[in-house]
């Protein structure tokens, strides 16, 4: 009787251990399974908050100044946590994304030459309808800088530039034009030149060597930043988005040039 009481005892103590390891195993199964969905949501959460910086720009008005910040968001996200990048990203390399590309779509070059620039001819952008941005390089940036737009920014007074092409068309004539202008008319461009400058730059007392001053200093000038302002001042329509079918994070994009400027 002595040893079926034992027994019974041994057989209860092993039931409530197996009760209590079972227990202690669903409750660590529980608590994975818990912290693999709050660690599926917290992703979830980061990419759709990593999207919705992008999707801010899947629209059909998308200024040429608003795509330039884009471009230069993209340039500096590849580089810093894309493979594109030089390993010395964020998360570290081997956590690098797949790298953004985007794509901006003019429809002709006669339509840029006739859209963007004064006489319709380029001296700023290249002579192609199609950039494709997908490393670590702003291409728009190293043309303006190859152009010497941040040049020219600084080299005249605030205002200034905005000014001179806002008043292109009443300064920079062609020479022939000049010639058959009067005296009085002649001095009336080194006027509004100097009206737009912001000072007496130009000795209105001195008409041909103020305009050669305005063809030799100034004309190239003013006619790539109107060139640029044109540029930041055109409409662009986001035609396509592309995702990464395994993160779900943006990583295309594809710009159309509308055709209107503003």
């Amino acid at each position: 009787m002595e040893n079926a009481s034992k027994a019974l005892l041994m057989a209860a103590e092993v039931l409530i251990s197996i009760v209590v390891i079972s227990a202690l195993l669903l409750m660590f199964n529980s608590l994975t399974s818990y912290q693999k969905v709050a660690e599926e949501n917290e992703e979830e959460a980061t990419v759709i908050a990593f999207n919705n910086v992008y999707e801010s720009y899947n629209r059909d008005d998308v200024r040429g100044n608003d795509l330039y910040s884009l471009i230069n968001r993209v340039v500096d996200y590849n580089r810093r946590k894309s493979s594109e990048g030089t390993g010395n990203n964020d998360e570290g390399q081997y956590l690098a994304y797949e790298p953004i590309t985007l794509i901006v779509n003019f429809n002709t070059i006669n339509e840029i030459k006739e859209k963007l620039t004064y006489d319709g001819t380029l001296r700023v952008l290249e002579n192609k309808t199609k950039y494709t941005i997908s490393s670590t390089q702003n291409d728009f940036k190293k043309l303006f800088n190859n152009n010497g737009i941040t040049v020219i920014e600084t080299s005249y007074p605030a205002g200034a530039l905005i000014n001179l092409t806002t008043a292109i068309t009443g300064i920079f004539i062609e020479p022939s034009e000049f010639n058959k202008l009067n005296e009085n008319e002649q001095r009336q461009i080194i006027y509004k030149f100097n009206s737009a400058y912001g000072s007496q730059v130009l000795d209105v007392n001195n008409i041909l060597a103020s305009w050669e001053k305005i063809n030799s200093q100034h004309r190239e000038n003013i006619y790539k930043y109107y060139e640029y302002l044109q540029f930041t001042r055109a409409h662009f329509k986001c035609i396509s988005v592309g995702r990464n079918t395994g993160t779900g994070r943006i990583v295309k994009m594809e710009f159309e040039f509308t055709g209107t400027i503003n």
